[in-house]
């Protein structure tokens, strides 16, 4: 008799090892390989329950708005690192464009307060917008060609941060550099870690459909994309959830997931719009 209790014990055993241990193997690495949802924190001066919120809501990463950069920055990204969520530094003036030193002046403030505090942004995220130029309009491929050519510096100036940046989904204008002619947006993809993109649409196919060349260059050229979502009121009904809400918001989310590849992701604009949404 115990030496079928035996027998019986080690057949357990064993079929646990065979399909009990990996389902616990793919649940832990699922647990360590989260979905990248990111958002926009313009506001440094906002309380500490919409960083509550964020971490209920399953953000992983903080774009945190610092001008200046002091002991209050340090406590918040700690703080938020403590929630498993990663903080990036975000920043940009359009005037950087045509003043490369007043750019480089200020990523030295964030180099120091780095050193001084143990690297605690995760990286740079920059909202440099040509397009916010007052002589867009008139200087537009001049001004693109600029824009490029700053991220090529930044590239070989700074090539050991985290470098990321915003973009609209139409900077698709052919732009000569370099001996190379293609679209304006294809360059900044090559000088940069990582691009957030400000696919602002309210529906899953929507977004999609109007982020799909950004989508294609990104997959071909092995770049991670992040596609941005809107939830403030602003004109165009088209552009934000904000009619339609968290609920539906949420839905189309999941549906969008499931289009892109694993390493996509998705960030909403901004995190207080986000909180007040119906």
């Amino acid at each position: 008799m115990k030496k079928f209790l035996y027998l019986v014990l080690i057949l357990i055993i064993t079929i646990a090892t065979i399909f009990i241990a990996p389902l616990i193997y793919k649940n832990n690495k699922n647990n360590n390989e989260k979905e990248i949802l990111g958002v926009w924190w313009w506001d440094n001066r906002i309380d500490s329950s919409y960083l509550d919120f964020a971490q209920e809501n399953g953000v992983t990463e903080i774009y945190y708005y610092v001008s200046d950069f002091n002991e209050k920055i340090a406590d918040f990204v700690k703080t938020a690192n403590l929630k498993n969520i990663k903080v990036y530094w975000l920043t940009g003036k359009y005037q950087w464009i045509e003043d490369y030193d007043s750019l480089k002046n200020k990523i030295n403030e964030f180099l120091n307060f780095q050193s001084k505090n143990n690297n605690l942004f995760a990286g740079i995220h920059f909202d440099i917008e040509p397009h916010q130029h007052p002589e867009f309009k008139q200087r537009r491929e001049e001004i693109l060609f600029e824009f490029i050519d700053l991220t090529y510096k930044i590239k070989s100036d700074y090539n050991n941060i985290f470098i990321e940046y915003d973009l609209p989904c139409w900077l698709d204008d052919e732009i000569e550099y370099n001996g190379q002619t293609k679209p304006a947006f294809e360059y900044v993809f090559d000088n940069a870690n990582r691009i957030t993109l400000m696919s602002y649409r309210d529906s899953a196919e929507k977004i999609y459909n109007f982020a799909k060349d950004e989508v294609e260059y990104a997959k071909t050229n092995n770049k991670q994309l992040i596609l941005g979502v809107e939830t403030q009121d602003v004109n165009d009904s088209i552009v934000s959830f904000f009619e339609e809400g968290k609920m539906f918001m949420n839905q189309e989310l999941k549906y969008l997931k499931s289009m892109l590849p694993k390493n996509f992701g998705i960030a909403i604009h901004h995190i207080v719009s986000w909180f007040d949404l119906k």
